[in-house]
């Protein structure tokens, strides 16, 4: 357009063509800034005129630290600096370079640009990729770098064109809605090529999956009446039928639609998997808060309900109301039970597990070979896990559990692999590195959504709700071990894709004869004469109810009983009592200080003082785990008193603790 032809035009139309500029301009800064890969661009003194997120977190930059900085200040490269002053002076691309920079492999593509205030003032463009790639290594990966005094450029085996990068770039007719152009990732991420998209009719609304496909195209068609940017997240239907998450964002000119989208698959089950973990937690705490809760009245029933059935004759008619108490809370200290199972800890410590060679081990119990069918895919190489392989195996006959009556006859194939997370978000249960996974495909049982989002939190363990149970200890197992577990459904069935830290691998060890192994010698047991039973215990329970029973049982068998209500109260106590205190007996949970520090504060005055830790509710992850310390006991909320007597006398005949 000539300057004559300007000079025609009213102000006000070119003050509104030139915030048209202005904003397209803004637009493709916009589209450069949220591109998953680094790009910069360099004056021709090689001063960074611009960088996007990508590129500042790769060199852990932030953007004041850009300012009138260089490239060689951020990544110093005298072969790279002439690279880039050829292609500054030539204007001729280069695409083969590979930069050695601090233990990093980087791939760099140079192009030359324009300025977009000065098109008589060349730039360049630098795209800066990784060149270390996720793919199945060996068992356990070990990266190799040979750090040199000075970055070395070599030529790479293959070129990474800037358009290259992992996502999807395309404008359509913003009337038609037909694609005008596509580049990028394509074919890659929804496995249809190119030509498809600007072929096939109706393929801007074909491609999303057909139970998102209306309300994405309704929410489309709106942003494309008012103009300007709108984004959208939607599940794909790739060229394999495979469902893919994508998060789309467009922008509307005039007369079309430019539009960048992204797989986000991954990032959509690691929310998943975080949204999971913190409603377990959250159950968790409440499971133990009510057990805990219900465990000290049930205390007081079921002994007194045992003193009530000592005194009363055979045929006395208030036995059997007594003992339809008694039941009663026998049922409801269960349901305790339960919810103390659910909040603890029981996974073993993890070891190296070969998951190949496990799972190709697998068998169908005969009571489910009539109604599963179980196929094991093989494997191209060994892959070691961190876990236990007997803890392992039975989360696996879990996941693949027979289907329930009524349901259809399930085939289900497990297969097992290295998987990579690229994703890094925060507090998700798994980062970003490499994991060994096991795929567990059901295709008989799928879940409904609404069940699918609590399949890991079953507390109650009713007789039709087994198989929930079962797989709420399997996903606190497999948390345990640093891992996680993904569920997807669909009305065709489930996948369980199960991630588990990477182990190194062992040598396998020969099984000894069994012939040569000789029986254990069992010990026999000597009870030790009843006059012996006279120690003194100090029993600390803030619950008075609980503390009055405890002490009358105790007392009845014959042992000195000294008491308290609290840790400092207990303290006192024991620094006033002219006599030895053989056993400590307190609740875990006391006001102020706690049943474990008050051991640990009496054990400075007598060293081989012994412990019974008593409690229903405790969010010590030592004590969820079993871990007590040495010369200590644990017994759980609710006991009968016979249990309560029987731990007693095996905690005060336990060998001292020097």
């Amino acid at each position: 357009m000539e300057r004559t032809d300007f000079e025609q035009w009213k102000a006000k139309e070119v003050a509104r063509l030139l915030a048209l500029v202005e904003t397209e301009r803004r637009y493709y800064q916009e589209m450069v800034a949220v591109l998953p890969v680094p790009l910069v661009v360099l004056s021709a003194d090689r001063s960074i005129v611009s960088a996007n997120r990508a590129f500042r977190q790769s060199f852990g930059l932030r953007m004041e630290d850009l300012r009138r900085k260089t490239l060689e200040q951020i990544l110093p490269s005298p072969q790279l600096v002439e690279r880039i002053r050829d292609v500054h002076v030539h204007g001729t691309e280069s695409r083969d370079l590979l930069v050695e920079h601090e233990k990093r492999s980087l791939r760099v593509a140079i192009v030359p640009i324009r300025n977009w205030d000065d098109e008589g003032e060349a730039e360049t463009l630098l795209m800066i990729q990784d060149a270390t790639v996720f793919s199945t290594p060996a068992p356990v990966p070990v990266p190799v770098s040979v750090p040199a005094p000075e970055p070395v450029v070599v030529a790479a085996p293959a070129a990474a064109s800037p358009v290259d990068i992992p996502a999807i770039v395309w404008q359509a007719d913003a009337a038609t809605l037909e694609f005008k152009t596509v580049t990028g990732a394509a074919e890659r991420l929804l496995g249809f090529p190119v030509s498809h998209w600007l072929e096939a009719e109706h393929f801007f609304s074909e491609r999303i999956h057909p139970e998102d496909r209306s309300a994405t195209m309704e929410f489309y068609l709106s942003a494309i009446e008012r103009g300007g940017d709108a984004t959208a997240e939607f599940r794909a239907a790739s060229a394999t039928g495979q469902e893919i998450w994508c998060r789309e964002t467009i922008r509307v000119t005039a007369k079309t639609v430019t539009g960048v989208l992204t797989d986000i698959t991954q990032r959509r089950q690691l929310e998943q998997q975080l949204l999971t973990a913190q409603r377990t937690d959250a159950l968790q705490g409440l499971a133990s808060r009510l057990a805990h809760d219900l465990n000290n009245p049930l205390m007081i029933i079921t002994g007194y309900g045992e003193e009530m059935l000592h005194t009363l004759q055979p045929e006395d008619p208030l036995r059997g109301d007594v003992e339809q108490i008694m039941g009663a809370t026998e049922r409801i200290s269960g349901i305790t039970g339960q919810l103390l199972g659910f909040t603890r800890r029981l996974a073993n410590p993890p070891q190296s597990v070969d998951l190949c060679a496990m799972i190709a081990r697998l068998q169908v119990p005969v009571s489910q070979s009539k109604s599963l069918t179980l196929e094991i895919l093989p494997a191209i190489e060994p892959v070691w896990a961190s876990a236990d392989p007997v803890q392992l195996e039975s989360i696996i006959h879990a996941l693949i559990a027979a289907p329930e009556e009524g349901e259809e006859p399930s085939r289900v194939t497990i297969s097992c692999g290295h998987e990579a997370i690229f994703e890094e978000i925060p507090e998700a249960t798994l980062r970003a590195g490499l994991y060994a996974c096991l795929t567990i495909r059901d295709a008989g049982r799928s879940w409904a959504p609404e069940k699918r989002a609590a399949i890991f939190e079953s507390v109650l363990g009713a007789k039709e709700s087994t198989a929930a149970m079962s797989l709420a200890r399997a996903y606190a197992t497999i948390r345990a071990w640093g891992g996680d577990i993904a569920v997807s459904s669909d009305p065709h069935g489930s996948v369980y894709t199960i991630y588990l830290p990477l182990a190194e691998p062992v040598q396998a060890v020969a099984e000894p004869d069994p012939v040569a192994i000789e029986p254990p010698v069992e010990t026999p047991v000597v009870e030790e004469p009843a006059e012996q039973l006279r120690e003194t215990i100090l029993l600390v329970e803030d619950e008075a109810g609980i503390r009055a029973l405890v002490r009358k049982i105790l007392r009845r068998e014959q042992y000195n009983v000294l008491e308290a209500g609290t840790a400092e109260e207990a303290l006192s106590i024991a620094q006033t009592h002219p006599g030895p205190i053989e056993l400590l007996l307190t609740d875990m949970m006391l006001p102020g200080m706690g049943g474990r520090e008050l051991a640990e504060e009496m054990r400075r005055s007598v060293a081989a003082l012994k412990v019974l830790y008593v409690s229903g509710y405790t969010e010590d992850e030592s004590v969820r785990a079993g871990a007590f310390p040495p010369g200590s006991k644990f017994l759980q909320k609710p006991f009968t008193l016979s249990v309560l007597v029987g731990k007693v006398r095996e905690a005060l005949d336990a060998e001292p603790v020097s």
